[in-house]
């Protein structure tokens, strides 16, 4: 896989999550809404499987070959698993056994949601680095998933 190749491959990963993270995002609002917890806990495990797909596609990628390919690749799967880890917390305050247990585990959700821009700039700063040491332009930024706010 050339090093444009697997810059294309982590942007097409990253953008086929767009469509699961709104409908995902969807549903547990409506669960939500209705304090059904235990939708919010599915709806968000379900979520956390599909990120993982996407970390085991990229993590199965040998990039050793290419400038700044491990670099990239380490940065692409954290990327990944920042946003499995929102819906990990999803999981956490639809499973908690109480509402201060739920309040707790909302709380760990925000904390993890004041790094979502950081994340994003890292990914987005990275994949243009590794472009440039690649000798290729990207066609467009990486485009972020939208939706992931509580």
């Amino acid at each position: 896989m050339s090093a444009k190749q697997f810059s294309d491959e982590v942007a097409a990963q990253e953008q086929s999550l767009a469509e699961p993270i709104r409908q995902t995002e969807n549903t547990i609002k409506k669960c939500a809404d209705s304090a059904d917890y235990k939708c919010v806990a599915a709806a968000a495990e379900k979520m956390e499987a599909v990120i993982q797909e996407k970390i085991d596609q990229i993590e199965k990628v040998d990039v050793s070959k290419l400038t700044g390919g491990e670099d990239f690749k380490t940065v692409a799967v954290r990327y990944f698993e920042y946003f499995k880890s929102l819906y990990t917390a999803y999981r956490a305050i639809g499973d908690a056994p109480d509402e201060p247990a739920r309040m707790e585990a909302s709380n760990r959700m925000n904390q993890i949601l004041v790094a979502q821009e950081e994340v994003m700039l890292r990914l987005q700063d990275t994949q243009v680095r590794f472009a440039a040491e690649n000798g290729f332009m990207l066609e467009k930024a990486p485009a972020a998933p939208s939706g992931t706010n509580p």
